[in-house]
């Protein structure tokens, strides 16, 4: 429990965290005292010792020097926790409707997707929708069990799946993770260049442009340009064609 992880989901700040593991090590503490434990500077402790006080969370010890103590720690706590669980309930509560919308009519041209996190997320969302056909340019071969899941769904239901990037060392390792569940692989082609573009096409009626490494170090800044632009798509997909036939097979 004595864990600033713990408070930290609950809401708390990390100051505030470490100011209550503080109160609870302490019983009883001094705004100084508390401050050298913690290393919570005190301009910033004395606004939290504050709200702490209004809202019930701590007591003032009567004396020349100001003390502080935990009080209703017990209850306080449970309070936090149940108000987690009631927004847990609201948001599974609003995702099940989600399923129920029709956002199949909406029409765009370009989109943009930031993180290699939000990325994954939409590859493997999107990898479930598709009914026949994902060709796509790899590098170093992502491999999560989210993405590898939605992937063998989408073979085992026919979706023909044929892939190429770097197979060399590491590489190789994780592009077998993705031939093992049925997607065709082939070598990349250096002739085309010394890095690949990172694009994808789907059922030749959208496609993805992920730009990262060594473009962007950061994966937080990595970005994706989604795009239903026909022109573009057909181009990714003819490109995609001529180095599929001028690439070994793994």
């Amino acid at each position: 429990m004595e864990k600033i992880e713990f408070f930290q989901d609950l809401g708390f700040s990390e100051y505030e965290s470490k100011t209550i593991l503080s109160l609870i090590k302490l019983k009883s503490a001094s705004p100084k005292e508390i401050s050298f434990d913690c290393s919570v500077p005190q301009n910033k402790l004395y606004g939290i010792l504050k709200k702490f006080e209004k809202e019930g969370l701590i007591a003032v010890m009567p004396g020349e020097i100001k003390r502080y103590q935990l009080i209703n720690f017990k209850t306080y706590i449970i309070g936090k926790i149940k108000q987690k669980q009631n927004n847990l309930r609201e948001i599974i509560s609003i995702s099940s409707k989600l399923n129920n919308l029709d956002t199949e009519g909406e029409q765009f041209v370009f989109s943009l997707i930031r993180g290699q996190r939000a990325i994954m997320n939409k590859l493997a969302e999107n990898n479930l929708k598709v009914k026949k056909e994902v060709l796509g340019i790899q590098r170093n071969w992502k491999v999560w069990g989210a993405g590898l899941r939605a992937m063998e769904k989408a073979v085992k239901k026919g979706v023909n799946v044929k892939l190429i990037g770097f197979v060399d060392g590491k590489c190789g390792e994780r592009a077998e993770e993705w031939k093992k569940i049925g997607c065709k692989i082939k070598k990349y082609n250096k002739k085309f260049g010394d890095f690949p573009l990172r694009f994808s096409i789907y059922d030749g009626k959208e496609a993805r442009i992920t730009i990262g490494k060594p473009e962007i170090q950061n994966p937080e800044d990595y970005i994706t340009i989604w795009t239903t632009s026909k022109p573009i798509v057909a181009i990714l997909r003819r490109q995609f064609q001529i180095m599929w036939h001028d690439s070994k097979k793994f």
